[in-house]
């Protein structure tokens, strides 16, 4: 990230000591003159194109210049003089912003003798005066300023506590507004973000530029994608998401790097403080009160959120951020599986497709699982800071610490169906088996950090010194108990047929009491007990030195910097399986209860597993030993880079040129494995790597007149493999609610895996209107993907249990090219009512191709690309009760999760909608209700399957939540 880009990034800073005088120092090159040439005219175009000719941010409303006329300006004029003199006898202040940029303010009554050349008396500033409105207000215009300003690609949005609906309004939430990014949800909430339909494990993301660690799911996967669902918005100011790339940058970013800019005490004018009160109320029940369990809330939730900035000290020249975070909710689910025989034109059929597959398929299984699920979000953050009065040099550190618990039971039936071929598909088909099951989870994560951030600038020099270390930990314990019957004479029918959204749906069977009547019993290795461990490290130092790059820099200009990374990844597990075949029968619970979509009442496994007495079965010694062996794994990565960035500005062009040296070196520890004997030696095989590669870049900005910017942008990144890709020997969990269905998932490592290499290619124009209010964009992205990793899925059933094998693979080529429009504008007036509005919709069209043995397959998509992804947003705000009405959509079609060793075992999610309505007002001066309605049009995740995903194979229900806020301010 250039100076220029990062002077940008900071602009409108505002500062709780009150405005300052025009003559203070201001960084980023505000001291310097430029040609200035202005005619007299209205004062809101004389602001901006003042802007334009400066390169300084200039924020101001409508309402507060309406009517005035600005008197010509000429000469050679520091950007403050310049406003000074622009302002003139108008009665309007004007406050620099300690990091470049100026704020319009309408005048206040200050006496001239007070110390302060214009602003507000201190005293009212630190009794809390605070317009929380125009606040968020600002901190909009300033988000779009920095797109407008920036010298690269990218997207910004605000931090807006009334604006980013859910209680839990995490990043990931507000972050998916913006074009060209879709959610990977997880349930009902976006946990993960793709950018331009890439993997999310080929972002990279920051917080104030220090890398963030990342578990992944649950660390035996030991993926790179961070979850932005466990990051509270309140932590930060804004959000930016770059999409073209400069030496200046991480390099190991392909779909975008995000950048999440952390809240200033200096953003907030006089004390801050913000606190938020909430109840909850999910509409999904699920099995909660039928499965014999306590504990499980079947629809309440509470949570409480509250942020606190002021400053302080002889000059105000200190800052203190606090925030904190508690939420409690029950999020129950119902899950619907189909598996599927796969018809041959023979006779025959399989249970995964293979080349002789005749595109028809059966159903193989049934099954259902009802989910009770506590989650538990709390958390806190601190920020200090200091920014001594006309000095050039800002300091601060900052730490959080983020947990989220999940309270968790699935209770699974599974019809296991005979491979009979009928006259008629869904007929009297023989049930081979039964099987009901009970996992339990007491997930944990907790997300933590702590960075350092000095930034010195004098003249054309800047010295920006970055130091942090974030860790992730996660932790889970989970029994296991699992029964099965083989009911005689029983035949079950199924309707309908699987397609885009819908599976099987469950008919009659010839015995509707067969779960009653059958003799229940354990089995060998059925249930059993896991403990699983991870953690992951991640130490960071960059520093980035620049000469004459600031916003109203001319000429030449440089940028070089340095940074080293450590990744470090433990991962453990313990399982521990148990042989046993006793009659089970007794334990079972028998219910009335009819699950979503079923037929008929669900059985359940009777005993709570937290308790259940497994001291008493007969442990598999070996079983165990091995599948705790394999799982085990370390790894550690050490990154090197070092960049040189060489700039040229004219007045409206800017043309940067940079080549960045990414080196890395890598070590990951396997288990030592003898499969033929099941058996795991002590101690690890190391197996280490390196790659050196130059990431050469081009960027290239022109204003154009009538606010119209072109970006051109070519350059080079890359996508490491997971860690887990890497270093995980295998990895076998059984009952997860990953998608397909499968009842246990085989995970396995690839230690000869290369880093993807990425050509990047970037252009865009924006048109900016309605005083920099308002902005129409269109982009297109072209991405040459070498030496892509994908996740190969096969598929194989073994004494009624599915399995699924994952395993990473480097593809042949891969690529993706797309189209974004954007079209946004705020503050818009239509029939006396003011609106903000955005909506922007991209399509994309990929290719993949890859080779399984001999032969190579071709898809027109990558990984986690949709073909098509539309978001839209309005807010409609109603000054006489001092609130608004807010709605948000999303919509994204469905991607492939995986590619099949064969293509008909690919695997996919389907396409989503999701609407969210939001309504607030104030009823009392301090005092605000506020109303959210999660997924209002109740559209629930689909999974899919198939060489064209055109089978759904799970449908889930996570129903609707309500939430009911009091907000304090």
């Amino acid at each position: 990230m250039t100076v220029r880009s990062r002077c940008n990034f900071r602009s409108f800073l505002l500062l709780t000591a009150g405005t300052i005088g025009v003559g203070t120092s201001v960084p980023c090159g505000n001291a310097n003159a430029t040609p200035v040439h202005i005619a007299s005219q209205p004062m809101a175009q004389a602001l901006e194109m003042l802007g334009r000719q400066t390169g300084e941010n200039i924020v101001f409303t409508p309402q507060q210049v309406a009517n005035l006329k600005a008197p010509a300006v000429n000469g050679d004029l520091s950007p403050a003089e310049a406003v000074r003199r622009l302002l003139g006898q108008s009665g309007l202040t004007v406050e620099s912003v300690p990091n470049g940029g100026f704020i319009i303010h309408a005048a206040s009554p200050v006496a001239r003798g007070s110390g302060h050349k214009t602003g507000a008396p201190d005293h009212a500033r630190k009794d809390g005066v605070n317009d929380i409105e125009r606040m968020f207000v600002t901190g909009h215009r300033k988000s779009q300023s920095e797109k407008r300003t920036s010298n690269i690609i990218m997207d910004s949005v605000a931090y807006d506590p009334f604006e980013n609906l859910g209680g839990v309004s995490s990043v990931a939430q507000s972050v998916i507004q913006l074009p060209g990014v879709t959610a990977i949800t997880d349930g009902d909430e976006p946990r993960y973000v793709s950018v331009r339909g890439i993997s999310p494990d080929l972002n990279h993301t920051t917080m104030d530029g220090v890398t963030i660690a990342s578990i992944g799911e649950s660390g035996a996967g030991g993926t790179r994608r961070v979850n932005l669902q466990d990051i509270p918005s309140e932590m930060t100011s804004r959000t930016n998401v770059y999409k073209s790339f400069t030496a200046e940058q991480d390099g190991d970013a392909i779909g975008g790097v995000i950048d999440m800019i952390p809240m200033s005490a200096f953003d907030h004018k006089g004390l801050y403080k913000y606190l938020d009160a909430y109840g909850i109320w999910s509409s999904k029940r699920g099995g909660v009160g039928a499965n014999g369990l306590s504990g499980y809330s079947p629809h309440m939730g509470e949570g409480a959120k509250g942020t606190f900035s002021d400053t302080f000290g002889k000059n105000n020249e200190f800052g203190i951020v606090l925030s904190m975070r508690y939420q409690n909710r029950a999020r129950n689910t119902t899950k619907n599986w189909q598996s599927y025989y796969y018809d041959n034109p023979d006779g025959g059929s399989d249970s995964t497709p293979d080349s002789s597959w005749n595109g028809h398929v059966r159903p193989s299984q049934y099954s259902t699982g009802e989910y009770a699920n506590d989650v538990t979000n709390i958390g806190g953050s601190g920020k200090l800071e200091w920014k001594p009065t006309d000095k050039n040099i800002y300091m601060s550190l900052m730490g959080w610490s983020y947990a989220r618990w999940e309270h968790s039971v699935m209770d699974k039936e599974d019809y296991n169906l005979k491979d009979t071929v009928t006259s008629e598909d869904g007929m009297n088909i023989p049930v081979n088996s039964m099987y009901v099951r009970r996992r339990q989870n007491e997930w944990h994560r907790q997300n933590s950090g702590i960075i350092g951030h000095i930034d010195w600038h004098r003249d054309k020099h800047s010295v920006l010194l970055r130091a942090g270390y974030t860790m992730e930990d996660y932790s889970d314990y989970q029994p296991y108990i699992a029964a099965r019957a083989y009911p005689k004479g029983l035949t079950a029918n199924y309707t309908g047929y699987p397609n885009g959204e819908y599976m099987w749906q469950q008919g009659s069977m010839s015995n509707p009491g067969a779960a009653q009547t059958s003799t229940w019993n354990l089995y060998n290795d059925g249930s059993y007990q896991t403990w699983e461990k991870a953690s992951e490290r991640i130490p960071t130092v960059r520093l980035d030195y620049g000469w004459n790059t600031g916003k109203s820099a001319s000429g030449f200009g440089a940028m070089s910097g340095f940074q080293w990374r450590e990744l470090t990844l433990d991962h453990n597990e313990e399982q521990t399986y148990y042989d046993s075949k006793a009659d089970f029968s007794s334990q079972m619970l028998q219910t009335s209860h009819v699950p979503w979509l079923n037929t008929y009442s669900e059985t359940f496994i009777g005993p709570n597993g937290y308790t259940f007495p497994w001291s008493k079965l007969t442990v598999d010694q070996k079983k165990s030993a091995y599948n705790s062996g394999i799982a085990n794994y370390k790894y550690r990565e050490n990154i090197f880079d070092g960049y040189v960035s060489l700039h040229y500005a004219w007045k409206n062009t800017v043309l940067i040129a940079g080549v960045r040296a990414d080196t890395t070196n890598y070590a990951g520890w396997t288990p030592q494995i003898n499969s033929a004997t099941q058996t795991v030696s002590s101690g690890y095989t190391k197996q280490p790597g390196s790659y050196i590669n130059p990431l050469p870049s081009f960027d290239a900005v022109h204003h154009f007149p009538h606010d119209v910017t072109v970006h051109a942008s070519y350059s080079q990144s890359l996508g490491r493999p997971a860690p887990g890709q890497i270093a995980m020997a295998a990895s076998e969990s059984c009952g997860d609610d990953d998608a397909g269905g499968a009842d246990c998932t085989l995970t396995m490592g690839n230690a000869h895996l290369k880093p993807r290499h990425s050509h990047n290619f970037d252009i865009s124009v924006d048109k900016w209107f309605n005083r920099g209010n308002g902005m129409v964009s269109l982009a297109f992205f072209s991405k040459w993907i070498k030496d892509d990793i994908i996740t190969s899925r096969s598929l194989y059933s073994q004494n009624g249990t599915n399995y699924e094998v994952i395993t990473p693979m480097n593809a042949n080529s891969a690529g993706v090219k797309g189209i974004e429009f954007n079209i946004m504008n705020r503050n818009l007036h239509v029939f006396s009512q003011i609106l903000d509005l955005q909506a922007n919709v991209t399509w994309l069209q990929g290719h993949e191709s890859y080779s399984a043995g001999t032969t190579t397959y071709r898809y027109n998509a990558m990984i986690d690309q949709p073909g098509f992804i539309a978001n839209g947003m309005l807010t409609w705000h109603i000054p006489q009760i001092k609130g608004a009405l807010r709605t948000t959509v999303n919509y994204s079609g469905k991607y492939y999760t995986s590619f099949g060793a064969m293509p008909g075992a690919s695997d996919g999610f389907g396409k989503f909608l999701t609407f969210n309505l939001g309504f607030w007002h104030q009823v009392y001066p301090g005092i605000t209700l506020k109303y959210e309605v999660m997924n209002l049009a109740n559209y629930q995740p689909t999974y899919m399957t198939g060489d064209h995903l055109q089978y759904a194979d799970e449908r889930d229900n996570y129903g609707r939540a309500v939430y009911f806020h009091v907000v304090f301010n």
